[in-house]
């Protein structure tokens, strides 16, 4: 077979400046098949924290800290780690409650060590049976593992409230009890050692940061036109190997109906991908079916997105049996710019990287118009009078696509539909196209709740509803199902549910993982819900009216009562605009 060599490029982001990446949130890009986006590709680097020392006393109780300095420091290529330098085995003398103190750090940097200096914890039988990767188990930021010790029967018991939990069953959230984890000890050689436990580990949220790093790998919708990201939290260590496990490994519960499935493969090599500089080979095993041209490009692509994710990595081959394999398909394209519409003086206006000014005066619109949506096509749309969903097109006066009564803010997806639908009736949602085709897409109800709130991420795969009934208000995750040719057929709600809610004012998706929720009322709070990660909360920017959908840098973006538009960026909230109401930018696809 002739070998045959084939470059990448990474993509970039919307044509905007490479930018710093956090390593703890990850915002995937919806790419179409038919396009391979160029990028350049900046050193990303990653912030670490290094876990604080102990203080633990004699008492019968010990706690975990949460808290350390932060450090810099590369993400793929440097093994080490703080947390790994600064575990150590367990001290001669230690209490009960500071040998699992001990315990918990040396779990935390035992992503970078494979539990080497964990297990010296154990009494011997348990260091040959223990299962550290069975599962990890965080705990609520800013919480921390509390360890009581009976001396009577020699057993720890550590009680700590879960946010989020990964295992081989995939990921679980919304956890809102404490749990207990119980020890029994056991004295080998005149020294404290650990003798029963769970497998598994428990870790600090902090220490999870700083030993796992959100990445998404990429499944094609059921249609095979979209990549779609799906979040996962893999070891920082050898990240790229984890990923294509967890890419093979299948796609997380939520996405099953809407994505199209890889190969699973039960057992993956453990030398699947290698790396070598900047370029990341992957070695297919022969159980990976390849059947034609189409299913080699679409897996290089899969490949390619996931992998170009990690620092350091620039350039991906794919090798099977030893020869190289090509992708057929590569047609490099302009990359797509980024767009905001919103109105100022009755009139839409845009922002973009080629053109700013007036999109459609007073005059075209004929009326006054509301969330005026772009997307990353030739397709814009708005409400017009609060009962027309309108086409808008850059000096023309507005097509009327949809009518209907208290129709809620639209949002637009990659197949080129829009969706909105009357807010006050209960599940209540239609998609829209350009072509004024109406396809009823019902949210089963629950009771008499209505859904005054409905947001869908850029990728068109995952949305939010929020139900209310009286004054309270829940947020509900659901997937989208299409047919064969991207028609909308069914929204399914998912498990996944945020806490009751208050006085919700707006909802709109950050990035591709991540839906704020606005709340009002005597206590003002912006909810993040995450997918396949632990929700966060944080104070609104002072008298925030709503939410910016799909905000380009992927921070928080609201706008005031006063039309000032204020980004949430490392806890602090920062003025980038004034004086346009119902901004949006338009999301990936």
């Amino acid at each position: 077979m002739k070998w045959l060599s084939f470059r990448w490029r990474q993509p970039r982001a919307w044509g905007a400046k490479p930018r710093a990446v956090n390593p703890c949130t990850s915002s995937g890009k919806i790419v179409p098949s038919s396009k391979i986006i160029k990028r350049q590709r900046g050193k990303q680097i990653l912030v670490t924290a290094v876990a604080t020392c102990l203080t633990l006393t004699m008492a019968a109780c010990a706690s975990l800290p949460d808290s350390g300095p932060v450090r810099e420091g590369e993400v793929n290529r440097d093994a080490r780690n703080p947390l790994a330098q600064l575990a150590s085995g367990p001290v001669d003398g230690s209490t009960p409650e500071k040998l699992l103190a001990d315990f918990q750090q040396a779990c935390a940097a035992g992503t970078y060590d494979d539990y080497g200096i964990a297990r010296q914890f154990l009494s011997a039988a348990q260091r040959r049976s223990w299962k550290p990767q069975a599962q990890v188990t965080v705990l609520k930021p800013k919480n921390e593992l509390k360890v009581e010790f009976n001396s009577t029967d020699n057993t720890a018991t550590g009680t700590g409230q879960p946010v989020l939990r990964l295992s081989k069953a995939g990921i679980e959230k919304d956890y809102h009890a404490e749990e207990t984890f119980k020890y029994q000890l056991v004295k080998e050689n005149d020294q404290w050692r650990i003798n029963a436990l769970p497998d598994g580990v428990v870790l600090t949220s902090s220490a999870f940061k700083n030993a796992y790093g959100k990445r998404n790998v990429y499944y094609w919708s059921s249609d095979r036109r979209f990549l779609i990201p799906d979040p996962r939290w893999v070891p920082r260590k050898n990240s790229p190997q984890h990923l294509l496990e967890a890419l093979f490994a299948g796609p997380t519960a939520d996405l099953k109906g809407a994505v199209h499935l890889p190969d699973i493969l039960e057992k993956v090599p453990s030398n699947l991908v290698t790396l070598q500089g900047k370029k990341a080979q992957v070695e297919l095993p022969e159980t990976v079916r390849l059947r034609s041209e189409a299913d080699i490009s679409q897996l290089y692509q899969q490949l390619r997105l996931t992998l170009l994710d990690v620092a350091g990595i620039e350039e991906v081959i794919v090798t099977q049996n030893d020869a190289v394999l090509s992708d057929p398909s590569e047609q490099p394209v302009s990359t797509p710019k980024r767009k905001m519409l919103g109105i100022r003086s009755g009139e839409v206006i845009e922002e973009s990287d080629s053109q700013n000014g007036v999109f459609n005066s007073a005059a075209d619109l004929s009326g006054i118009v509301t969330w005026p949506t772009p997307s990353s096509s030739d397709f814009q749309v708005g409400i017009r009078g609060g009962n027309e969903l309108v086409r808008l097109q850059r000096g023309k006066a507005p097509v009327v696509l949809y009518r209907g009564k208290n129709l809620r803010n639209p949002q637009i997806d990659p197949w080129g539909w829009a969706w909105t639908g009357d807010s006050s009736k209960p599940g209540d949602l239609v998609a829209v196209n350009a072509h004024s085709r109406v396809v009823p897409v019902k949210v089963p109800a629950e009771g008499e709740w209505k859904i005054p709130f409905f947001a869908l991420s850029s990728p068109g795969v995952r949305g939010l509803v929020v139900w209310q009934i009286g004054y309270s208000f829940q947020g509900q995750h659901i997937t989208v199902i299409r047919s064969e040719d991207g028609t909308p057929t069914q929204v399914v709600p998912t498990p996944n549910k945020t806490a009751v809610l208050r006085d919700v004012l707006s909802v709109a998706w950050i990035d591709s993982g991540q839906v704020a929720i606005l709340q009002g009322g005597s206590s003002p709070k912006i909810h993040v819900a995450a997918i396949n990660s632990y929700d966060d909360s944080f104070e609104p920017a002072l008298n925030a009216r709503y939410l910016v959908p799909n905000p380009p840098d992927g921070n928080v973006q609201v706008v005031t009562d006063r039309t000032v538009r204020m980004v949430h960026i490392e806890q602090s909230w920062r003025v980038v605009g004034n004086g346009v109401s119902y901004p949006a930018f338009a999301g990936s696809g």
